[in-house]
């Protein structure tokens, strides 16, 4: 059953969210002089970049989850980008988001990559702890699934034949259990009675639905991919298939951070942003894929985050498939993403209705943490798109963030 608004305890949360792995992991930096023109792969990032002023800080720690959704961040490190504009970043891997949000509440973390409904629920304190955040980015698109135990295959077609199923999330506070729950209703499911929808750490869902603890999962690749290649399970559906375009992982930063650095959090995103729009070329997403694959980072197989990153993939059920955005790295923070996520968040008893009575309500409460101003101008030097969306399509229905408020009642087709 979800957890109310407020009611999220660290105990909570660490059972939800798993731990952190090891000592934090040192990008390549220059923390005494000048940067290098280009990272120790020979390419030039900074054709027309350069760091933002004087720094008044070059150490950084960044939280991050290995999954493909952290591509940004991992390839400014893996890559050499972050010391390209004298960073000194330490990347500090968790496996499981209730672990990050501790550590980024306590002020462990200046930023950090998360699920982008987490830095609206520490923002408002929808949930345990609260810390002024400011999201600039979203760190992907796309790239997630519903990953099904080959069991199922031929039996699940729809929605309503996920009844009785438990089915893994990795997060409350995540796109994956509001999309999953989204879905569920419309297929006539109450998604707290008719289906066990259980959190766990993306890293232990493969072995779950291996063993039969799980009949599935949606959850972030690369582990629907990997649960392929094991022949654990098969890919019932891309996320994309229900929301094209949606977004999963944001990068939050700390507002206390970003105020007293300025010049250091603006740098920080011109090396992100450098990252995620060299990342979303299609031909670079193969040599991300072996860049990202080490020990340090997603520890995975090469070709496994290949299949997921190039949108070449085989999907356990005979198909090849060829989706060039499976998963895609467009940064621009879309207030109708953030609109949605916290009409979600009420639907499903995990942020307050109160205060809530208008569209205007919900966007002075995302605007409170979004930080387009921050990052619009680095996106258009680096000829990213910043163009606002309007509206989004989701299961095949058109949200305007103009009329918010339907969207926020917990009814489910019959």
């Amino acid at each position: 059953m979800t957890v109310g608004h407020r009611h999220l305890s660290r105990r909570k949360l660490l059972a939800f969210g798993g731990g952190a792995l090891g000592a934090g992991l040192l990008s390549g930096c220059t923390p005494t002089g000048g940067t290098p023109n280009t990272n120790p792969m020979g390419i030039d990032f900074r054709a027309s970049m350069q760091p933002s002023g004087e720094l008044e800080v070059r150490d950084v720690t960044i939280g991050f989850v290995p999954i493909t959704c952290s591509s940004p961040l991992i390839n400014a490190a893996a890559m050499g980008i972050f010391g390209q504009y004298g960073l000194n970043v330490t990347l500090q891997r968790y496996t499981g988001w209730g672990e990050l949000w501790i550590a980024y509440v306590a002020g462990e973390l200046d930023a950090t990559q998360m699920l982008i409904p987490m830095p609206l629920g520490i923002h408002h304190q929808f949930a345990a702890g609260q810390r002024d955040s400011r999201l600039p980015y979203i760190t992907n698109i796309n790239g997630q699934a519903i990953t099904l135990g080959s069991q199922h295959m031929g039996r699940v077609h729809s929605a309503e034949d996920f009844r009785n199923l438990t089915i893994a999330v990795p997060f409350d506070y995540s796109g994956h259990n509001l999309l999953l729950r989204d879905y569920l209703a419309l297929g006539g499911l109450d998604p707290d009675y008719d289906v066990g929808i259980q959190v766990m750490r993306p890293s232990d869902m493969v072995a779950s639905l291996n063993v039969g603890d799980i009949d599935g999962f949606l959850a972030p690749d690369p582990f629907n991919q990997r649960a392929v290649a094991l022949g654990a399970g098969y890919l019932h559906m891309l996320s994309k298939d229900l929301w094209d375009g949606h977004p999963c992982c944001s990068f939050t930063v700390a507002d206390e951070f970003a105020t007293a650095y300025p010049n250091t959090y603006t740098t920080l995103l011109r090396a992100i942003g450098d990252s995620a729009v060299w990342t979303d070329q299609a031909d670079h997403r193969a040599m991300a894929a072996e860049t990202m694959a080490g020990r340090a980072f997603l520890s995975q197989d090469p070709e496994v985050i290949a299949a997921v990153l190039t949108g070449e993939f085989d999907d356990g059920q005979g198909t090849h498939h060829s989706v060039d955005d499976r998963i895609a790295f467009r940064p621009y923070p879309h207030e109708t993403y953030a609109i949605w996520s916290l009409t979600q968040l009420q639907r499903w008893d995990l942020a307050p209705r109160e205060g809530y009575h208008s569209a205007a309500d919900y966007q002075s409460a995302v605007r409170e943490v979004l930080d387009p101003e921050a990052a619009t101008p680095i996106l258009q030097a680096l000829g990213a798109n910043t163009t606002q969306r309007k509206t989004e399509t989701i299961i095949g229905r058109t949200f305007d963030p103009a009329d918010p408020l339907p969207w926020t009642e917990k009814q489910v087709n019959s």
